[in-house]
């Protein structure tokens, strides 16, 4: 269960600070900026038993917002972006205990679930067709 709360919030932590990024037009420093702050203040008060700690679930919302920098051109939409999202959350999972407390540990993570949407991409031709707005 934890593991599906993890990806979950990966998700939709990626794709709030796509939105705001791309989808908004605001940058994407700012969305990640915001998506960290919601994320530290929400899960300090939601405390939720067994889950990689309090603080773990703001960390895997912040590693998230840092994939949800990505520019458009490399993730087309929403729906690219929760993929990616959902490969920041595995890669979490997969490298929980590695290198715990190493500065840039959570931007590499970031880096690479969107090179490995891009290398996917680039390997099928193709990505997710956005619906019909174009973002």
């Amino acid at each position: 269960m934890e593991a599906v709360i993890i990806l979950l919030v990966s998700v939709l932590a990626g794709m709030a600070a796509y939105y705001i990024s791309v989808v908004m037009g605001k940058g994407g420093v700012f969305g990640s900026a915001v998506v960290t702050l919601v994320a530290g203040v929400l899960f300090r008060y939601l405390e939720v038993e067994g889950i990689i700690g309090i603080t773990g679930l703001a960390v895997v919302a912040t590693c998230a917002s840092y994939a949800g920098m990505v520019a458009q051109k490399n993730v087309a939409n929403l729906k690219e972006m929760a993929v990616v999202g959902l490969f920041t959350g595995a890669l979490y999972i997969a490298g929980g205990t590695t290198y715990v407390g190493v500065g840039g540990r959570l931007g590499v993570i970031a880096a690479i679930a969107c090179f490995a949407w891009i290398g996917l991409k680039k390997l099928t031709g193709k990505g997710l067709a956005a619906p019909k707005a174009n973002y």
